[in-house]
């Protein structure tokens, strides 16, 4: 008669010749072993580039504003005409810091804090 018990411990044997041969093996916790490489990362690891830009188009938009609603309209205005006769690099921050209606409409929604 055989014993249960053998059963099992073949299966285990079994599995664990197969993920040897296929490259796996006893990885600690924490640790980058050989699954780390050879694993098909999934789509969600992949990082993209649409979230840090919407953050820098934000953060640029915001600055524009809060700059539009301190010194207000005129002066603004004055500061981008004296940056369109500068340099290449000076023309070229007129142009990213023209006042555009997103940037128009939170400077009159934050112009009440300014005073």
């Amino acid at each position: 008669m055989r014993d249960p018990q053998f059963k099992a411990f073949s299966g285990r044997l079994r599995r664990i010749e197969k993920t040897q041969r296929r490259g796996g093996g006893f990885e600690a916790a924490g640790t980058l072993g050989q699954s780390h490489y050879t694993r098909v990362r999934r789509r969600s690891e992949r990082r993209s580039l649409l979230r840090p830009a919407l953050t820098f188009v934000s953060v640029i938009i915001l600055m524009k504003g809060g700059l539009l609603a301190a010194i207000g309209e005129t002066s603004y205005s004055e500061k981008l005409a004296n940056l369109l006769q500068g340099n290449l690099f000076e023309q070229f921050m007129a142009y990213i810091m023209a006042i555009d209606p997103v940037s128009k409409a939170f400077a009159q929604l934050i112009a009440p804090l300014f005073g």
